[in-house]
Formats: C-alpha cells, sequence, structure tokens
C-alpha cells in the first residue's frame, strides 16, 4: 500500500484482518504511507512550520479528496468531499498487532526539503504472517 490510503478507513481492524487472511505463513506485507507528524501536527509553509493540529486526536475530518483540484467547478460539491480518519503511529501498530501479523520492519523517513529537515516525511512498515 502506498502514500494515502490509511486515512480513508475509520477502522484499521478489518483491513489488517483480510490482509493477514490473504497473505500465506511467511507473506508480507508492505505499507509505505505519510508520517503522521506531517499530517496530523504540523503544517508547513515555505520556511515556516506551525503545530496546528493534535497528535492524538481521534476526529473524524470531512475534507476535500486529494484529486478535486483536478475536478471541473461544477463537478465539485458533495462529490468532492470525503470522511477522513488520520492515525497515530501507535494506534498503526496496535491494530497491526492485534491482528496477528508481526512487524519486521518500520523505517521512518526524513523530509529532504531543505527547510523541512530533521521532521519526518513518510514511513514503511513491514509485516509479516507467521
Amino acid at each position: 500500500m502506498e502514500l494515502g490510503v490509511l486515512h480513508y478507513l475509520i477502522d484499521l481492524q478489518p483491513l489488517f484482518k483480510k490482509i493477514k487472511k490473504m497473505l500465506k505463513p511467511g507473506g508480507r506485507f508492505v505499507l509505505h504511507e505519510f508520517h503522521p507528524i506531517s499530517t496530523k501536527l504540523i503544517t508547513s509553509n515555505g520556511k515556516k512550520h506551525k503545530i496546528t493540529g493534535n497528535y492524538f486526536a481521534p476526529a473524524i475530518e470531512n475534507n476535500e479528496v486529494a484529486f478535486s483540484k483536478h475536478m471541473p467547478d461544477e463537478e465539485k460539491g458533495s462529490l468532492s468531499r470525503v470522511i477522513q480518519r488520520k492515525w497515530t503511529i501507535g494506534e498503526l501498530i496496535t491494530s497491526i498487532g492485534q491482528s496477528g501479523l508481526v512487524i519486521k520492519v518500520l523505517e521512518e523517513e526524513p523530509n529532504h526539503k531543505i527547510h523541512d529537515i530533521g521532521l519526518p516525511k513518510t514511513y514503511t512498515l513491514v509485516a509479516e504472517r507467521v
């Protein structure tokens, strides 16, 4: 799974149970996702960073879908809205562990933009069915 998927799920448990069921023993699940520090907590504008969120808030939000900027104005409206739940790393790991998958790797990757050095941008997680 790659970048910007998990926040469309209100409950992670059904996803990870399904993934476990689909994997053979020894099979691996790889997730590359935006780090919640960059999606839940910090807003960046050039060189300026502001803490505008609450990392631990379990809020369900009504937001515009990412592709709405490419939609003609007459097609926007309810078609460009989506419910989202942004997850913490702890919630993610707990959900994967409760599904019975075993986490083998969790690697946090830094942001490489010069003004964002020191902030996490993405992470890669590898879990295995034993």
